[in-house]
């Protein structure tokens, strides 16, 4: 079995399977959940979507930022009618 590889956000705080992380894309910011963990980019998927946009997108890791659980649950709450 291949070991997973690890990466570490802009902050340097460990970025693993499932974590939530705000990046950019298209000159926006979006919250998002690894989904994959490649050799040197992340997999991620947005929590929101939009039709006009891919859902999916790689990323480095250090082009990403580890975000609490409780905030996202706290952004979900907030957007949840949009």
């Amino acid at each position: 079995m291949l070991e997973q590889p690890e990466h570490k956000d802009i902050l340097g705080r460990r970025v693993g399977l499932g974590s939530f992380v705000a990046f950019t894309q298209q000159n926006r910011l979006f919250i998002g959940r690894v989904i994959k963990l490649n050799r040197q980019m992340l997999r991620l998927e947005r929590i929101v979507h939009n039709i006009w946009m891919a859902d999916h997108t790689n990323k480095y890791a250090k082009d990403c930022v580890v975000i609490p659980d409780k905030d996202v649950d706290f952004y979900l709450l907030r957007n949840a009618s949009k």
